[in-house]
C-alpha cells in the first residue's frame, strides 16, 4: 500500500512539473539518499548545472512525523534548506564571467 501511494506521489509531481513546463530540467534518481530517518516521502534536491560546480544548493522533502516528534500532534509537513553560501558562490562566478565578456 505505501509503494501505491509513492507511485500515486510521483504521479503528481510529474503532472505538476509539466503543466509548469519545467519538467525537461528535472531528473529522477532513484539512488538519491538523504542521511537522516525523519524523511517519509519524496526527497529532493536542486543542483546548480552551470561553470561553477558546488554541489546541491538545495534539499528537502517530506517530514511527515517530525513536527510528532517535539509535541503530541501529527502534522504532515514539507521542507526545504538553502546552502545560501553555494548561491553566492554561483552568483559570484556568473557576474565575474560577465564582466570577461565585455
Amino acid at each position: 500500500a505505501s509503494s501505491k501511494r509513492a507511485l500515486d506521489e510521483l504521479d503528481i509531481l510529474f503532472e505538476a512539473l509539466d503543466r509548469s513546463k519545467c519538467i525537461s530540467k528535472v531528473v529522477f534518481d532513484l539512488s538519491l539518499a538523504r542521511g537522516l530517518d525523519y524523511y517519509t516521502g519524496v526527497i529532493y534536491e536542486a543542483v546548480f548545472k552551470g561553470t561553477t560546480q558546488v554541489g546541491s544548493i538545495a534539499a528537502g522533502g517530506r517530514y511527515d512525523n517530525l513536527i510528532g516528534m517535539f509535541g503530541t500532534k501529527q502534522v504532515p509537513a514539507v521542507g526545504v534548506s538553502l546552502g545560501i553560501e553555494r548561491v553566492f558562490a554561483i552568483m559570484e562566478q556568473v557576474q565575474k564571467d560577465r564582466n570577461q565578456v565585455r
